[in-house]
């Protein structure tokens, strides 16, 4: 690939890519609008790099950004599988919470609900357990994500991960 006086990138084919998408007006015209309910969810539903910050640690950055030229990390941490970690669960945060307590128990204690529906009780009101349910449902359908995860096992706890996953697959 050839890049242009331009900047726009030349494709072997002959084909040109701007280097913006969307025009000055039509980003000023979006953003003198309401945002749509869906804002925060896409603003951090990646997809995520890390890269090393030159202040020290490692940020977490937009794909397509970087901090050489003047992007702003989401987050930054002193170890790297920190922010690995990080780049997994951001775009769980922003999703609706598709799991949540429902306020009256019964016998068997709060009512865990998945959309609307109780799928189980909880004997406590823990609020953080289907926040964390949440993340990983959103890890579990997005692979990429669940990717992240996997890149930030060290090769004792993959290796502990392998066998016991081999062994409750096994017991079905």
């Amino acid at each position: 690939m050839a890049t242009e006086s331009n900047g726009n990138i030349r494709l072997p084919q002959g084909l040109s890519v701007p280097r913006r998408i969307f025009a000055e007006e039509f980003l000023a015209y979006l953003a003198e609008r309401d945002e749509p309910v869906t804002a925060f969810e896409a603003e951090v539903a990646g997809p995520w790099h890390v890269e090393p910050d030159p202040q020290g640690g490692w940020a977490v950055l937009d794909e397509g950004e970087s901090l050489a030229a003047g992007g702003g990390p989401v987050v930054t941490f002193l170890r790297k599988e920190l922010a690995v970690i990080a780049a997994a669960v951001l775009p769980g945060t922003g999703r609706r919470l598709r799991f949540r307590l429902g306020d009256d128990p019964c016998e068997r204690g709060f009512p865990v609900l998945f959309d609307g529906a109780v799928v189980g009780h909880s004997r406590h009101f823990r609020e953080e357990l289907v926040a964390a349910m949440t993340v990983v449902d959103a890890l579990l359908s997005r692979p990429s994500d669940f990717a992240w995860l996997l890149a930030a096992l060290g090769a004792t706890a993959a290796g502990r991960v392998e066998k016991v996953a081999a062994e409750r697959l096994a017991k079905g």
